[in-house]
Order: C-alpha cells, then structure tokens, then sequence
C-alpha cells in the first residue's frame, strides 16, 4: 500500500518535472523566435541594457520637421539678403563710375588741375600755391645744386621768391635792365630776389640775399628822377666797385653819404626817432633807413629800406626790397623808428658838383653847435 502510494508521488513528482521541463522548453523556444525576429528578450526587470553589453542603448528619435522648415527659410533669408547687397554695391558703383566719367569730361579752362566749375579767381589762388609746391619740390630735389643756404632760407620764408630760388639754380649771374616806366615822384616797389638782378654776383653772396642796400637806394634815385638808370644792377656794381659792399647790412653807410649821387641822391643824416622820420616826410623827402636784425620787419638779417611816404593818418609806408609783406601795408612812425639804427633824408641830387659827404657834415656840425647852444642856454 504504501509502496503504491509511494510510487504515486513519484509518478507526480516526475509528472510535474516533465511539465516544468516542458514550460522552459517552450519558454526557450518563444525567446529565440523573438530573438530571430530582432526583439530583445526580457528577463526579469527590463532594465534598458543588452545582456552581455555594459552600454546603454540610446533611444531612437526622429528630426522634428518644424526644425528642418525654420533651417530652411533662414537659408533663404540668407541668400535674400546676400544677392540685395550684392545689387547695391553694383549700383552705386556704377552711379559712382558715371558721375567720375562726367566729372572728367568737363575741364576747368584756367587750370586743369583744379575742378570743374571753381570760379577764375579762386582757380587763380589754387593755381598759385600748386605752383609753389611744384616748385618747392624742385628746390628740395636740386638743394645740393644750391651753394648759398641763405637762399633756400629765403624760399621758406618768402613765397614770392621761391621761382627766383628755383631758378638760381641754372643762372649764370648775368643782370638784365630795368625796363619798366618810371615816374618822378612815385617809387617802385623793388625786390632783391627779382631774376633781373638777383643773381648778379655781389658782397658775399648775390644781390638776392645781400643787396638791399643798392636796391633800397634804387627806388630813391629812380623815384626821386624819374630816370631809370638808376637800376639795382648799376647800383650794385658801384657799390662792389667802391669797395663798400660789406657789413651786416650789405652795405657800408659811407657809400650813401660820399657817393650818393652815383644813386642820383644827396643823403642827409636824420635822427632815428618817429619825429625824425616825420620831419623827413612831411617834406616829401624818402628816408632810407637800416633796419635792425630780428626786427620783425622784412628778412632776419640787418638790411636796408626806403620809407617812402606819409600817409594823411601819419602812418608809412615802408618798401622793404626783402618782404613783400612788410612792403604791403602801412606802419606807425614809432614801430619803424624803434627797430631802426640808421637813417638818412633824401633829396635828389642837383648836379653841382657838392659832395654829399660835405652836405652831410654840414647839417651834421650846424645840428651839433645848434644843440650844444640850446643846451648851454638851458
């Protein structure tokens, strides 16, 4: 009996081995059918990994349309914008291209080198100062061809000299006559940087840069006249031939009083004050004076002027043959007598043969002895 029962539970027990046995089998076999189908077998918790594999697997996701259409129109915005600068540029360059075709094809008729349309007068102005710097050029390019620097100095200093220093550079020291009109009473304004006699060879250098005093001199004789004979180049070369073309002026104050009339003038010393001046002028006598050096007054250097009217204000004119601006206005008596060491009136010679020399000593001892009373009576 028992051993019935015992081989019952044992039929049972193999019975529901067999069914276990059975279940992993058929288990086993749905796995590796949905292996083959490429599904991942679960086992236990799914856990997001493979067996086997240590990686995480990422999940799939798909590209968001709304991202594809915004990339989309940006690029078209792009393009857009791209191809509207692009038709700018081309136009205004070809705007800019025509109105410089124009410009060119019209001409200023006073000077090419200035625009279109600017007036004559103001062509005029631009003209000159281009012309200048043409010239300056030359001068800086050929300025080892140049022996005196002083010249050079003049350039920088005096504009209307720079075509005289330009042209020294080529010149053979030859002088030319004066050959404008002259009438007695008025006095030319002359320059020593003037090509019809600068270059003449004179004191230490050329009348250009060291002959004021023959050029001074020649406006008095010249207006004084009326004969134009009297020219800065005749008057040079009295000068250099008395020997007196020297000093810090150019020349010595001896050559004014002993040989004035090869100037065609009879000089008188004079004080040099604004009353002196006054005296002189108001009875139409220029006076030739020396300016002093850094004076303010015409070029740096001592040198020689003509004062050669006085104006109803009271105020001169000085014709300083070194500037043609100090030349271009009126002064005070005060300002001129003040940077003056020397001055002389001037007269016309009258040809009898006096000296002036002795002239000058007489009016130089009647002007002491009536000093000397005046002061002893005081």
């Amino acid at each position: 009996m028992a051993s019935s029962r015992s081989d019952g539970r044992r039929r049972s027990s193999s019975g529901s081995s067999r069914q276990r046995n059975t279940s992993r089998n058929s288990s086993r076999s749905k796995q590796a059918r949905r292996s083959s189908d490429g599904r991942r077998p679960l086992q236990g918790r799914d856990t997001g990994y493979r067996v086997g594999s240590s990686r995480r697997q990422s999940p799939q996701r798909g590209i968001n349309p709304r991202i594809i259409i915004a990339g989309v129109a940006a690029l078209l915005l792009l393009i857009a914008l791209i191809f509207g600068i692009s038709s700018c540029v081309k136009g205004c360059s070809r705007n800019s291209k025509k109105q410089t075709e124009t410009q060119e094809q019209k001409v200023n008729p006073d000077d090419k080198r200035v625009a279109y349309g600017v007036s004559s007068e103001e062509t005029a102005k631009l003209s000159e100062v281009l012309d200048r710097n043409e010239t300056f050029a030359k001068i800086a390019k050929n300025a080892n061809k140049i022996s005196d620097e002083r010249l050079i100095d003049l350039a920088i200093a005096e504009p209307e000299a720079i075509d005289f220093v330009a042209g020294s550079i080529k010149a053979d020291g030859s002088s030319q006559p004066y050959g404008d009109n002259v009438t007695q009473g008025e006095y030319p304004k002359l320059y020593t940087f003037d090509p019809r006699w600068g270059y003449l060879s004179y004191a230490d250098g050329i009348v250009g840069v060291t002959g004021s005093g023959p050029v001074a001199l020649s406006m008095a004789g010249m207006g004084l006249t009326g004969n134009s004979a009297y020219d800065p180049a005749t008057l040079a070369q009295a000068v250099s031939a008395a020997n007196l073309a020297s000093g810090s002026s150019g020349m010595d104050d001896s050559f004014v009083t002993n040989h004035g009339s090869e100037a065609g003038v009879t000089a008188t010393s004079i004080e040099v004050t604004s009353d002196g001046l006054y005296l002189a002028l108001s009875e139409s006598q220029p006076v030739l004076v020396k300016i002093k050096a850094d004076s303010g007054i015409g070029a740096s250097y001592a040198h020689w002027a003509l004062v050669a009217q006085l104006n109803s204000d009271n105020s001169i004119n000085v014709y300083d043959p070194t500037s043609v601006e100090a030349s271009s206005h009126s002064w005070s008596l005060g300002a001129v007598a003040n940077r003056c060491d020397t001055a002389f009136s001037l007269t016309a010679f009258n040809g009898t043969g006096s000296t002036d020399a002795g002239s000058v000593d007489s009016y130089s001892e009647s002007s002491d002895t009536e000093g000397s009373d005046t002061s002893s009576e005081g």
